[in-house]
Formats: C-alpha cells, sequence, structure tokens
C-alpha cells in the first residue's frame, strides 16, 4: 500500500443507549469481553434523537430538554492486517459526534473530544493488533454541559447526540502531512495580490515525522486548474528529526488567474501536494480552493470581487425529516439545490460547524458562506450577576474556534467567522472573553472578516470588536418586534445613529403551518408567534412586506432569511406541528410552502409562475384576494375559463412587481373551481400554472 489509504468506517456497530435510570450508564462497554450480541445493528452516520428530539413530548428518561440528553455506546471490530498496516501510521477521523466523544481501542484509552460539531482524528497505531480482530468502542455523551457551547439548553434546536458524522480510517507512512493539527488537512493556501494579471498562491504543509529516526523527504507541490491540467509545480526538500513536525512553504505566481465569481463562476484550482522519498511517494493529498476578494462596505453592502452583489439567502440547519442530524451527502445536495432553485447565492450555516460536505457544495455552487461557532445565548450557566464563567468554557470555545478556521481554511465560499448568535449576557468578563475570541481568528486567518448576530442592539453589545455584524429581526412576527412597515425605518436609524460596523439582517420571517389558512389576516389578532395560529398566507404576505423594504437597502451587506426548512426543536408546539421551529419556506419534509416561490420569483431570473394559497381548498364564494408569483411581464386570471383580468408587472398595487393579484374573485358555489393563471414572458412564451377550490 503505497502512499495514503482512507476507507469509510461507517458499517457493523452495534448502539445501545446507556441510560442511567436502567444502571446502564457505569457498564464497562469498551471491555473486549463485553456481550454486545443484543445491541442494535447500526450504520454510521446515526443519531439516537431522530424521533424523540422533535416529537414535542415533555419530559425524558434524564437531562431532559424533552429528550434523551446522555451516554450512548458504540462498538466495532476490524481486523487490521500485517501486510497492510504494518509500519504505518493509523487515524481514525470523525467527522462529527455530539457532545463528548471517548475512544477505547482493545480496551484501552485511547482518547477524547469535547465540543460537538467539528471534526477530530485519533492516532491509533500504538493501540491496534495486528492479524487480528480489534475492538473499536465509543462512549459519545450529549447531555448538556456548563462549559462546552451551546451551554445547557441554549439554543433554539435540538442538539442531537451520537455518531452524527461519518466516520473514516486513514492509513499513511510514518512520514505524512500532519493529520493532528486540529481535525485540518494539514494543507494551507492563500491566494493574495490578486489582480486581473496575476495572483500569488502561498501555501503551507505542516509535515510529521513519527518514524523514530531522521528522514530527509521530497515536498512537492502542483498547481492543477477545473480542467485538471497542471498550471504551475514547485517543489522542495525537508529534513525532518526523529519523531518531530516540520512545515513545507512554497509561493507561487498564477499568471490570468480565473477567479471563483460565486454562482456566476465558482471556478476551482487544486494544489497536489506529494511526499515522497527515494522515487516512493509517502503521502499525498489534493486540496481544492479557489482565488477571489471581497470588501464590505458600511454604506454601499457586499462586493465580490470589486464588483456589488445583493447577498441574500437562508439560515440552515443540518437536519432532515429522514433522520435528524445523521443527514446523508445525498440528503445535503438536496437542500442546497432548492436553495439554487430559490435563488440563494448565501447562506447562514446555523448554528455551529456544519460537516465539510456543505462547505465543499458551496465552493462548487457559487454560494458564499457565513460559519459560526456553538456560542449561543450565554456564555454562563451563573444565576447570579457576577455571571461566573465555568472552568474550562474558555479553553473549549477557543478549541471550537480553531477547529471550525483550520479545518476550513481553504473553501473560497466562506466570507465571514462568526463568533456568537444573540448573546445577551454581559459583563466585562464576557466581553474581555469576546475580545479574546476576536483575537484568536485574526491570529488564525487574516483573509476574512469576523461578525456576529446580534439581537439585543445596545450598550456594550455596539462595542464588540468584529469587522461587521448581523440584526436578528422578526418585525411582523414577534409583538414585541414591532409591525414590518418599520423594519426598514429601524434598521436606517441603527445604521446611522447606533452601529458603526457595516450592518446586516442574520434573521427575519416568521411561522408558517402548510394546514392553515385565512383570509384578511389581522397580525395583532390573528398571529400566535408562540401558539397555533401560523397561517401560511401570512408567512408570505409577511415576506413580501420585509423583502419590499430590504432589497432598496444596498447597505445591508447580506439578507439571511430564518429560515430555509422547519427543523427539530423539541421544546416548541406551535402551528400544526409539535418540537418543530415552522419559520421555514419548506416543511422539515421539503414541501415548499407559497414564500418559498414568491423569493424564487424575484431571486431565480428563470421564468416561473405559481398560485399561491393552492391548499387553501375551501373558500368563500367571494375570494377577496388571489394571489400569483411570477416573474413575466404580465398575468392573467381565470376561474373556470372566465377571464378576471390581466394584470401588468409594473402595477403599484403590488409590494413587488413579481406579486400579481387580483381582488374579490368570485367562485361557483357548492363546487369544484378550475382556478387557472397563465403568464406572458417577454420573449413571447407563456406559463400555466392550475389549482382547485370549492367555493362555499
Amino acid at each position: 500500500m503505497n502512499g495514503r489509504f482512507t476507507e469509510s468506517f461507517n458499517g457493523d456497530w452495534r448502539f445501545l443507549k446507556l441510560t442511567k435510570k436502567d444502571g446502564l450508564a457505569e457498564l464497562k462497554v469498551e471491555a473486549s469481553d463485553f456481550d454486545d450480541s443484543e445491541w442494535e445493528k447500526v450504520t454510521l452516520p446515526h443519531t439516537w434523537n431522530d424521533k424523540d428530539g422533535c416529537d414535542g413530548q415533555a419530559g425524558a428518561d434524564e437531562n431532559a430538554e424533552g429528550y434523551y440528553r446522555g451516554l450512548g455506546g458504540y462498538r466495532k471490530y476490524y481486523y487490521f492486517s500485517y501486510e497492510n498496516f504494518a509500519g504505518k501510521s493509523i487515524f481514525l477521523e470523525f467527522e462529527g459526534a455530539n457532545t463528548v466523544s471517548e475512544l477505547y481501542v482493545n480496551g484501552r484509552y485511547a482518547g477524547i473530544h469535547r465540543g460537538g460539531y467539528s471534526a477530530f482524528r485519533f492516532n491509533i497505531t500504538d493501540f491496534i493488533g495486528l492479524d487480528k480482530e480489534n475492538l473499536i468502542a465509543v462512549k459519545v455523551n450529549n447531555a448538556p454541559t456548563d462549559y462546552i457551547a451551546p451551554i445547557g439548553d441554549q439554543g433554539d434546536f435540538t442538539k442531537m447526540g451520537g455518531i452524527y458524522r461519518s466516520v473514516k480510517l486513514i492509513v499513511v507512512s510514518n512520514v505524512h502531512i500532519d493529520l493532528s493539527d486540529h481535525g485540518s488537512t494539514g494543507i494551507y493556501v492563500t491566494p493574495k495580490n490578486i489582480t486581473e494579471e496575476s495572483a500569488d498562491i502561498d501555501i503551507a504543509v505542516k509535515l510529521t515525522n513519527e518514524s523514530g529516526k531522521p528522514q530527509s523527504i521530497a515536498v512537492k507541490a502542483n498547481i492543477l486548474d477545473a480542467k485538471g491540467v497542471t498550471v504551475s509545480e514547485c517543489a522542495v526538500t525537508k529534513e525532518l528529526s526523529a519523531n518531530s513536525n516540520g512545515s513545507a512553504l512554497f509561493s507561487v505566481r498564477l499568471p490570468r488567474p480565473i477567479l471563483w465569481n460565486g454562482r456566476e463562476n465558482p471556478y476551482l484550482y487544486a494544489a497536489d501536494i506529494i511526499l515522497s522519498q527515494d522515487g516512493t511517494v509517502l503521502d499525498g493529498y489534493s486540496q481544492s480552493f479557489g482565488i477571489r476578494t471581497y470588501n464590505i462596505d458600511p454604506e454601499k453592502g457586499f462586493f465580490l470581487n470589486g464588483k456589488y452583489l445583493d447577498l441574500h439567502g437562508v439560515c440552515y440547519h443540518q437536519d432532515s425529516f429522514e433522520n435528524g442530524w445523521a443527514m446523508t451527502n445525498e440528503q445535503r445536495e438536496r437542500d442546497y439545490n432548492m436553495m439554487l432553485d430559490m435563488g440563494c447565492n448565501a447562506v447562514r450555516m446555523a448554528h455551529y460547524q456544519h460537516g465539510a460536505y456543505e462547505y465543499e457544495l458551496c465552493d462548487r455552487f457559487g454560494i458564499a458562506v457565513w460559519t459560526e461557532i456553538g456560542l449561543v445565548n450565554k456564555m454562563s450557566n451563573d444565576e447570579t450577576d457576577a455571571l461566573a464563567i465555568a472552568d474550562g468554557f474558555i479553553e473549549n470555545t477557543k478549541l471550537q474556534l480553531t477547529e471550525l478556521i483550520r479545518q476550513n481554511y481553504n473553501h473560497p465560499s466562506i466570507i465571514v467567522w462568526g463568533i456568537s448568535n444573540e448573546l445577551y449576557q454581559m459583563s466585562d468578563e464576557i466581553f474581555n472573553i469576546y475580545t479574546e475570541l476576536n483575537s484568536l481568528v485574526r491570529n488564525e486567518d487574516k483573509t476574512r472578516l469576523i461578525t456576529f448576530a446580534d439581537n439585543q442592539c445596545w450598550g456594550k453589545f455596539l462595542e464588540l470588536p468584529t469587522d461587521v455584524m448581523g440584526c436578528n429581526k422578526y418585525f411582523g412576527w414577534y409583538k414585541e418586534a414591532g409591525d414590518a412597515e418599520v423594519f426598514g425605518t429601524w434598521f436606517d436609524d441603527y445604521h446611522k445613529n447606533k452601529e458603526k460596523k457595516p450592518v446586516c439582517v442574520s434573521e427575519y420571517g416568521g411561522g408558517a403551518a402548510i394546514s392553515q389558512h385565512k383570509d384578511n389576516i389581522d397580525w395583532s389578532n390573528d398571529i400566535d408567534p408562540w401558539s397555533e395560529r401560523h397561517y401560511e398566507n401570512y408567512q408570505s404576505q409577511l415576506h413580501e412586506r420585509i423583502w419590499a423594504r430590504l432589497s432598496e437597502r444596498n447597505y445591508l451587506w447580506g439578507k439571511y432569511i430564518w429560515c430555509m426548512f422547519d427543523f427539530a426543536s423539541d421544546g416548541r408546539r406551535e402551528g400544526d406541528t409539535k418540537g418543530q421551529n415552522d419559520k421555514g419556506l419548506v416543511t422539515r419534509e421539503r414541501v415548499k410552502k407559497d414564500s418559498f416561490f414568491f423569493y424564487k420569483s424575484v431571486w431565480n431570473h428563470e421564468p416561473m409562475l405559481h398560485i399561491t394559497e393552492k391548499r387553501f381548498t375551501r373558500r368563500p364564494r367571494e375570494v377577496p384576494l388571489v394571489k400569483v408569483y411570477s416573474n413575466a411581464e404580465r398575468a392573467e386570471l381565470f376561474v373556470n375559463e372566465r377571464s378576471c383580468g390581466t394584470v401588468e408587472s409594473q402595477s403599484l398595487d403590488p409590494l413587488y412587481p413579481t406579486v400579481f393579484t387580483w381582488k374579490n374573485v368570485s367562485l361557483d358555489a357548492g363546487s369544484e373551481n378550475k382556478i387557472k393563471a397563465v403568464a406572458y414572458l417577454r420573449d413571447g412564451s407563456v406559463l400555466e400554472d392550475t389549482a382547485v377550490w370549492i367555493g362555499e
């Protein structure tokens, strides 16, 4: 076996929930002679909260947020042959497990990782036996803590436990690219001095010699274009002392670079790194990267490669109706393709580091990324005014931030590192911690900006030392926020008189149950934000009103809807669901709500047409308002083939030129009515959409 060998480690696991109440938490499940024959057979990724974490049931066996938060055990046997593994360095890579993970190999403790969202690796070389079956045992605990963010029960989402992302076996030579650098690839590519004529590419490769004797190795870096053609190459010889670390540094100039330009042209290069000795390949890895510049102006907004870009998109949780957090890459790709279809060019990955495949998708799709650590709401569980910080909190939060940056440093899609979401505690110590985190980011990455999402907007929260910031504001939904009509003027005042940093809207929106509809909705009297009345047609109306105001304010460097999909939040009981936050533009089952089609009409320039309220099937004989979304030049409505008139897109009646409306539309009573909308496009083509309503 030459070079690097990687194999999926997802299959053939046994699992048991190790509950305290049943006395299972104290079992020595890591012991080689432990009998796991009655345990459940599972394939990773896996979570034990895919059902109870979204059912809205009060209480749980232990550590309740309405779902099980405790210990789980995983066991697997693997045969390491002498032929393939002798003299090699052997690692297990976990892409994500929540929250504290302990690894045992053949009954021996092999390491621990504290944190639920980043990748981590264990070097198991000294723990395995060759030409025999080896026991791999993992204890994972998602019980709340006061030192791992999000602490306690903070965060309006279910914190699902388990090994919920993939696991890999990585086998390399004793001399290899460093695999112990906080879960990173060990390769850091930094484009700089970027112009139309050229770009300088700095490459740093971290190296490890575990052979026990000095080694002289050749390190080669080839830069390939998107077609796989080598456009630059360089090499150095490195002398590594026994059992030491080192690095190889390269700097090359690329002529006429092709820029990563968002959805218009998400162009990617690759840096192929090869370690060899006397012509034998020891290790190798291909690291993709992109070349681009961006800046955020406090008055003019976001610029990519020197050109203004209206940065708009959604917030997104790692969660699916099929299997909760234990998503497959196919499910992730489905979700991001729905974002593309709607017209998103940006995503905020809430509220923690997401899986590696998501960042790769955003690189390939041209979606700009805001990514953040899991510091949500609070730094302290102290109920006194002192707000004492738990031992280990600062160190673990710094670890999460370091892992986030190092593991994702090379992704051109990432534009901002996020430090926190809706922090509402403040003290001198908390402010100082925030300053430390800000400094850590600046030391780790000098090429990107730092942000946070705020919902306090006063006092020392205005002084937090980041480059840019975002506001989470729910005008038109929560009563304390105010009416949607004041959304724009509030931001104008905030931008002009309070916050001097560039400002974006990091969250906005409202809930929607696709089974609920009502004519002539009055927000003050008809909407219960925390309870049952979440009418789908109110959500779409709310987004129309808000977008009409946001779209004309270029100083808002980003506009992020909360959120793309309904997601598991077991403490919620609202709309027509239990255990979910229903502010998504799409249901958790991936059914598109009307508001999805509104944004598609605005953001996606491909011709489209959609009749709203199709699920509102039983209507009064006189429908007060019929609404259609289309980016056509004009639209016509028919009821049972009777024309209700044509509306021009430039009509001042709709809040936005893609919203076509007809008032007081008559239906035939007591029977099904065929509703047809016809959109007439500028190129002369025609689109049709239909619905069936029963007149009452």
